[in-house]
């Protein structure tokens, strides 16, 4: 009658992930390790333990969790922006950028896997190209708010009052309780 997934194996794998929404760690933890010592290639429990992994800022045992998915799946855009973000925080752009280079091209519309690239081409000094991904953001999502604060705080570090207005007077017709667009737009010269 053994199939090779029991009842109880779903049951820990399920619980797992009832318990990683819940914010739950350590009991989340220890339901996919049960569902890994069953399964040692089970995606949903190593992508769980990266994730908890990131939740407690232990980005180098996320990255390493992560990596295994991907070795299993590489064709998961949320697996690639995941690890792409543990990269980050552990100061390695260049796989931030593969990665989340990967994400966006196995799902063009996966929104903070290409708010991510555009981060981290401007972190890693690439700003024409971090301002150009987010411009190609903006085309297909012109009201997105935070990315056009981003954009309008990266023409405010280079001094670019007028794209700066015009981008905060954007973000305020898009939402127009924006506490940070608005402050931008009182220090700004009349």
């Amino acid at each position: 009658m053994s199939s090779g997934w029991s009842y109880e194996k779903k049951i820990n794998l399920l619980e797992g992930s009832i318990l990683l929404q819940r914010r739950e760690f350590q009991k989340a933890l220890a339901s996919y390790k049960v569902t890994l010592a069953d399964d040692p290639e089970n995606l949903e429990a190593l992508y769980g333990l990266g994730m908890i992994c990131q939740y407690q800022e232990d980005f180098e045992g996320a990255r390493e969790y992560f990596k295994r998915a991907l070795n299993l799946e590489d064709v998961s855009s949320q697996i690639y922006n995941s690890y792409g973000i543990v990269s980050a925080y552990l100061g390695d752009q260049d796989s931030a950028i593969d990665a989340f280079a990967k994400a966006v091209e196995l799902d063009p519309d996966f929104l903070d896997a290409y708010k991510n690239l555009a981060d981290s081409y401007i972190e890693n000094g690439d700003f024409d190209r971090g301002i150009q991904t987010y411009q190609e953001i903006l085309k297909e999502h012109p009201g997105d708010v935070e990315a056009l604060l981003s954009v309008a705080e990266l023409y405010s570090e280079t001094g670019d009052e007028e794209s700066t207005r015009y981008l905060c007077e954007k973000v305020i017709s898009v939402d127009p309780e924006n506490d940070t667009a608005k402050e931008w737009l009182a220090k700004l010269p009349a």
